[in-house]
């Protein structure tokens, strides 16, 4: 935000300004919209909404400037000092400039003022008009300066200054006293300013009370430069300081105006308190005028015109840079000093776009070749959405930011695959305090939100994103996508035909977990495991690589959660990472001609012993085409220590009829492998 005076404008014009049309017109057609207009007594006080981008607004010459163009006057406003700073003898200390985070810096001595003196009334008038608080003539008029040519102004007590004035990078760890009284740490990243005792001035944003400008003042320095914006943010930002000065030092100071700004300054200075210009101090930064070479085409490309290059060049040298047509198609543009916001060619296309008025532009349909990339993430979770829907399976959402105390909930121990320990530095509560590097907590959230409110929940399912620590990155962390699917409750429930009810299983979920690696073609293993917060778990690796778990949750687990004591049934749980799921390859085999042979096998199976080793050793069988599971049974009639699995087993041969000696053949060698291997005896 920037407020203007319609009275000081009118001053610095040397004419009445017709402000129905500038400022309603205008200014809100080149983006600086008006966002306030108060009448102070014989004045008109207008607030502009100024973008980051533009700092030259942010005084009454860069709104001078716009009405110059508004007028068509095709020229610069001019303001002039009566005050000349070349050959005045050096400054009676020494100067130091210690970083290159400083460019143009000069620093004028007057010596003998009387600072007791009033500040002129029409200023001080203005200043308060402008919600500036007025303090003493010398401050008054270097924030007056500030306000009319945007140039921030400090000034020392010179008498205050020991032996030197230093422009350097701060120290670590270093204390002032600022001018309002607050005690800060200057940040490491900050520009400084210092004499032989220490720091005198946080550069750019706020001065010490040690050098402040106070009745008793005769002697001043006044300091006109301009520093890094990046740096002068940076330090506004830690420091929590922001003044008038590091409003504009952090957005950027045209360069150019550094001199006058000083030569203004001691000028008026000297009008209000007296005193004499006694020494200065001018150093330049050499920089390189920031010139664009772009051409005819290309702007009408853009902006779907037919300008030439006459055009183009009347069009910016209205609007103050300065233009040399090359040939027909290319024209080299100087931009002015104070457009800190053009750095690339587009940039001036868009002030070409903005003077030439976007009104007079006839719209277009652009001809784009636009390259299209596949979004993985969105594929993905539109399949596997699909295959939630097909299985009855409610979609949910939840926060990625889970309880404080979810580690403890789950059961969780610290060495844990599954333990969350990534703290948010400044959460909502503590129920948003952790990210999330699982999704366990946020489905049983979920789960017991439902039972609490239904008695029940539908098989539910979620597609987000957990962050887990990674130091092989830049922030130490990294995020992924997973798909988590809980199923709680009754598959079936009692009815007609049905004299119980039928509830989820293990093989439910897996076949969830199946019908992923079907549609994906993946080669899905699972390896037994225990950690909290599962009764059995099982990891899943993907093609060979670990890519989530799966198995049923812990009943106790449940009871930490609020209502998790509604839950009678078992609660199954999958979780997956989806962001490298690809399609695979599923081979075509020719579909024999030859009858298959299927049997099944009631096997006595040891506790322990893993499906995937005895599907191993079948499938390396000869003639083995297919294995499917049709039961496991445990309890009455089965051994103590051992299961029931009734294995169906299908043979085929693609060049011939197998005989049932050859199948007995085959049978008889992969059970002789189970009984050596294993103990697998077939149940009688």
């Amino acid at each position: 935000m920037f407020k203007y005076s319609h009275k000081f404008l009118e001053k610095l014009a040397g004419e009445k300004i017709d402000y129905v049309d500038f400022d309603k017109n205008w200014l809100d057609l080149q983006g600086f919209e008006v966002a306030n207009e108060v009448p102070v007594d014989d004045d008109t006080i207008i607030e502009l909404e100024v973008k980051a981008n533009r700092p030259d607004m942010l005084s009454h010459l860069g709104v001078l400037r716009e009405y110059y163009v508004f007028k068509g006057y095709g020229k610069l406003p001019e303001i002039k000092s009566k005050v000349n700073l070349d050959n005045l003898k050096s400054l009676p200390i020494d100067v130091m400039v210690q970083t290159d985070d400083v460019g143009n810096i000069v620093l004028v001595c007057i010596k003998n003022i009387d600072n007791t003196k009033p500040t002129p009334a029409n200023i001080a008038k203005l200043l308060q008009n402008l919600g500036v608080a007025t303090l003493n003539p010398v401050v008054d008029l270097s924030n007056y300066i500030m306000l009319e040519l945007g140039q921030p102004i400090h000034i020392y007590d010179l008498d205050k200054l020991n032996k030197y004035i230093k422009f350097s990078n701060a120290g670590a760890g270093e204390k002032i006293t600022t001018l309002n009284g607050t005690e800060i740490e200057i940040p490491d990243i900050s520009i400084t300013i210092g004499d032989a005792d220490g720091t005198v001035c946080l550069a750019g944003i706020i001065g010490t009370k040690k050098v402040e400008i106070d009745s008793n003042t005769r002697n001043i320095i006044i300091e006109s430069a301009n520093f890094d914006m990046v740096k002068m943010r940076i330090a506004s930002q830690k420091t929590h300081i922001s003044t008038l000065a590091s409003y504009r030092n952090e957005r950027g100071v045209d360069p150019n105006i550094t001199k006058l700004g000083a030569s203004l300054c001691a000028e008026y200075i000297m009008d209000v308190c007296g005193g004499a210009l006694d020494s200065a101090y001018i150093r330049f930064k050499n920089s390189k005028d920031n010139i664009k070479k772009v051409q005819v085409s290309y702007v009408n490309s853009i902006l779907g015109t037919k300008l030439t290059a006459l055009d183009i060049k009347n069009i910016l040298e209205n609007y103050y840079y300065k233009v040399d047509i090359v040939n027909d198609n290319e024209f080299l543009a100087k931009v002015p000093s104070y457009r800190l916001d053009v750095e690339q060619n587009i940039d001036v296309v868009g002030d070409i776009a903005q003077m030439y008025g976007y009104h007079n532009i006839e719209p277009t349909m652009p001809n784009l070749s636009v390259e299209y990339e596949l979004n993985s993430y969105i594929i993905n979770s539109d399949i596997l959405r699909n295959i939630m829907f097909s299985q009855n399976i409610n979609e949910c959402i939840s926060y990625s930011f889970i309880h404080e105390n979810a580690n403890e909930m789950l059961n969780i121990k610290a060495d844990s695959p599954l333990y969350t320990d990534i703290k948010l530095l400044n959460p909502l509560s503590n129920k948003f305090a952790l990210m999330r590097t699982n999704m366990i907590y946020s489905m049983l959230n979920t789960l017991t939100y439902n039972y609490s409110k239904e008695g029940e929940c539908e098989p539910i399912f979620e597609i987000g994103t957990v962050f887990r620590r990674d130091d092989s990155t830049d922030t130490g962390y990294n995020q992924c996508s997973n798909l988590a699917v809980v199923l709680c409750g009754n598959k079936i429930s009692k009815g007609f035909g049905i004299d119980k009810d039928i509830p989820y299983d293990f093989y439910d979920i897996k076949q969830i977990l199946e019908l992923v690696a079907s549609e994906y073609s993946l080669n899905v293993e699972l390896k037994q495991n225990s950690f909290a917060p599962f009764e059995f778990v099982a990891d899943i690796y993907v093609n060979g690589v670990k890519s989530g778990y799966i198995g049923a949750i812990d009943s106790a687990v449940l009871k930490n959660f609020e209502n998790g004591k509604l839950i009678k049934n078992k609660v199954f749980y999958l979780e997956l990472t989806i962001d490298n799921l690809k399609m695979g390859v599923t081979p075509l085999k020719a579909q024999s001609k030859f009858p298959s042979i299927v049997r099944e096998y009631n096997l006595l199976v040891p506790d322990g012993v893993q499906y995937s080793d005895i599907k191993g050793v079948i499938n390396k069988s000869s003639y083995v085409v297919d294995i499917q599971v049709r039961d496991i049974y445990k309890g009455k009639g089965v051994t103590q220590g051992t299961k029931s699995l009734l294995l169906q087993v299908e043979y085929n041969r693609e060049d011939d009829t197998l005989t049932g000696e050859q199948v007995e053949q085959i049978e008889k060698e992969w059970l002789g492998l189970l009984d050596k291997n294993y103990k697998i005896t077939l149940k009688i």
